[in-house]
C-alpha cells in the first residue's frame, strides 16, 4: 500500500535528521522551497511538517521558519538541582533571562498554596530558560516576601535554590510535584516562541523546608520536545 504523500515527505525529512545530515538548530528551507522540492502543495507540506513537529523532530520559530530540534535533555524533576548544572553536565549551554520580577498579588490558588491571605503582595519571578540558544522552559516562581525580604535586589538569573540557601539560610527538604500536559496560552506561547495552543509539559512544584513551612511555589512550562523525564525508583 502506497503511503500518503505527506507521510512520504515527513519520512524523507526524518531520515535526513536521524542520519545527521540535518543538524540540530539547522533551519529548514522555506515552505515554498520545500513544496517545490517535493512537488507538492503547501497544504500537504504543512501536514508533513506538523507530523514531524508532533514527533519533536522540528520546531517552528515564530516568523522565522522551521528548525531542527536540539536533542532532549535528561531531567529528574524530583531532584532540586539548578537548571544550569543539569544542562551543563550534559554538555549543553544553558542561559536564563529574567522576564519579570514584581511584588504583587497573584491568583487565589497561589495564595492558598503559600498560606497567604488574598490580595497580599508576594514575590513573582518569571524567567525564560534556554539551551544552546533555544527557548525550552518558562518558569514562574511565587514566594512569600516575609521569608525573602529584598529578593528583588539579587541576581535572579542564578539558581534560586542556591540563593535561598546562601542569602537567607533557607534549605528545601521536601517537594510536592504535579505534572501534566497543557496547551499554552497566548502569553506563554509567545515567550517560548511557539504557536498559541502548542503542547507543553506543566510541572508544579511546592517546596518546603525541614519544618514543613512552604518555601516557594514553582510553575514550569516545558516545550514538549525539550526533555526526557528520567527517574530512578
Amino acid at each position: 500500500m502506497t503511503k500518503p504523500h505527506y507521510q512520504q515527505i515527513s519520512d524523507s525529512i526524518e531520515a535526513q535528521i536521524r542520519s545527521g545530515a540535518l543538524l540540530a538548530n539547522t533551519k529548514l528551507p522555506s515552505e515554498r522551497q520545500l513544496s517545490d522540492a517535493f512537488a507538492t502543495t503547501r497544504v500537504t507540506l504543512r501536514e508533513a511538517l506538523s507530523r514531524l513537529e508532533g514527533k519533536g523532530l522540528i520546531y517552528r520559530a515564530n516568523r522565522r521558519g522551521w528548525y531542527i530540534t536540539p536533542g532532549r535533555i535528561n531531567y529528574n524533576p524530583t531532584q532540586r538541582l539548578p537548571f544550569n548544572e543539569v544542562v551543563s553536565s550534559q554538555g549543553r549551554q544553558p542561559d536564563t533571562q529574567v522576564l519579570a520580577r514584581q511584588l504583587a498579588p497573584a491568583e487565589p490558588a497561589v495564595h492558598k498554596a503559600l498560606g497567604l491571605a488574598p490580595l497580599i503582595p508576594l514575590h513573582r519571578v518569571r524567567r525564560l530558560r534556554t539551551i544552546d540558544g533555544h527557548a525550552v522552559l518558562l518558569e514562574e516562581n511565587h514566594l512569600n516576601p516575609t521569608r525573602f525580604p529584598g529578593l528583588e535586589r539579587h541576581d535572579l538569573s542564578r539558581s534560586l535554590t542556591r540563593l535561598f540557601e546562601q542569602e537567607y539560610g533557607v534549605v528545601i527538604t521536601t517537594m510536592e510535584l504535579n505534572m501534566y500536559p497543557v496547551a499554552l496560552d497566548e502569553e506563554r506561547a509567545q515567550a517560548l516562541g511557539v504557536a498559541t495552543g502548542a503542547a507543553a509539559l506543566f510541572i508544579s512544584r511546592l517546596s518546603r523546608d525541614a519544618a514543613g513551612e512552604v518555601v516557594e511555589l514553582d510553575w514550569e512550562y516545558w516545550r514538549h520536545d525539550a526533555l526526557n523525564i528520567q527517574l530512578s525508583v
